[in-house]
């Protein structure tokens, strides 16, 4: 899994990310929305001096730039197409931008990279269409990084927009990298029938990002659905959406689990039992993501394969 695709409400300036992209005009010049506020927060003469000495962008490029007062390290200047009918390239040369743009994220050494939603703005592209158009780059660009990590967070401050973005995602072929949430899949709540028990495991980050990853099933013979909330990892059963076990992580390696007892949706011997169980899927979910999915599809075939006979 090159990296992780999810959407947050929330002001680009204020993530999290090594770098953050500016829906930019071709003059590199400070604009309003997006523009005007990533050059607000940068610094507004910082940015606008360092833009002047680049000059120019065409449409459809991206330039990196330091992010001066930001939280982020960079601010990628990604400049999309202005909208006119859908029939003069505008589709093309978006995607262009967020594949560029993703590209000197990954060059500079960034693991994480923060969007806007490009175009959709004064530059009048229809959110739907704009939405695909980023996700389909998302997924080509991703795809490409062979083996390098990037974080891809989109920032929207409007719910509509954020709804009907996470919406395409789950239909689009960019949901392999999208973050698991608990809307993705049919989830029930922890019965009152439930045990807490201590739990010490040390996870790096590289696994704790693939567990923030989550799991969103293909098919119901998949048999897991997980994902995280905070620092709280949730573990369903995909068939019936019982929670089976809720992790809340520690810093320290010693972690708190509770545990489903109730005797309809989950049968344990003993509680030794359940952390070895929790533990053998923790080693599967944190190997690779790609070891897991291809361990799932091997699975399919097989049983296809049997069934056929």
């Amino acid at each position: 899994m090159a990296g992780i695709i999810e959407i947050q409400k929330k002001s680009i300036v204020d993530l999290d990310t090594d770098a953050v992209v500016n829906a930019a005009n071709e003059a590199l010049a400070a604009g309003g929305g997006v523009c005007g506020a990533i050059f607000a927060a940068a610094g507004y003469s910082e940015m606008q001096a360092v833009c002047r000495a680049i000059g120019h962008c065409e449409t459809g490029g991206a330039v990196i730039t330091p992010g001066f007062k930001l939280k982020a390290k960079y601010v990628i200047h990604a400049v999309g197409p202005r909208y006119t009918d859908g029939r003069h390239g505008e589709a093309e040369k978006l995607r262009q931008a967020y594949k560029k743009a993703i590209a000197l994220a990954a060059e500079n050494g960034c693991r994480s990279v923060g969007f806007p939603l490009i175009s959709a703005g004064i530059f009048g592209y229809p959110a739907e269409d704009a939405w695909k158009e980023a996700f389909r780059a998302c997924r080509e660009a991703l795809d490409e990084l062979k083996g390098r990590y990037l974080r891809v967070v989109f920032a929207v401050i409007n719910d509509k927009m954020a709804a009907e973005g996470k919406a395409i995602l789950r239909r689009s072929d960019a949901s392999v990298y999208k973050v698991a949430e608990k809307e993705d899949w049919k989830t029930c709540s922890m019965p009152k029938a439930c045990e807490k028990l201590s739990f010490e495991r040390h996870f790096t980050a590289a696994q704790l990002q693939r567990l923030r990853h989550g799991h969103i099933p293909q098919a119901m013979e998949d048999k897991w659905f997980w994902y995280m909330d905070g620092d709280t990892l949730y573990i369903h059963r995909s068939w019936t959406g019982h929670c089976i076990y809720k992790l809340q992580l520690s810093a320290d390696g010693k972690h708190l689990v509770t545990v489903n007892r109730d005797p309809e949706q989950y049968r344990s011997i003993s509680p030794e039992e359940d952390i070895a169980s929790l533990n053998r899927l923790l080693d599967r979910w944190t190997a690779s993501a790609y070891d897991y999915y291809q361990e799932w599809l091997d699975e399919t075939a097989d049983m296809l394969k049997k069934a056929g006979n």
